[in-house]
């Protein structure tokens, strides 16, 4: 699963209400995340390793 930050574009692994793989905390603005099938763009690590 992913989830899109939709301020930023990014799409992390992950999904809304828990943690992304690197380590954004999707519960301090639920309002800024969507779950998606997009692909993973995040370049950091535990997102796209």
């Amino acid at each position: 699963m992913a989830v899109k930050n939709i301020e930023s574009n990014e799409v992390h692994r992950g999904q809304k209400g828990g943690v992304t793989g690197c380590g954004f905390d999707t519960t301090e603005h639920p309002n800024h995340w969507v779950n998606t099938n997009d692909k993973i763009n995040c370049d950091k690590y535990g997102c796209k390793n």
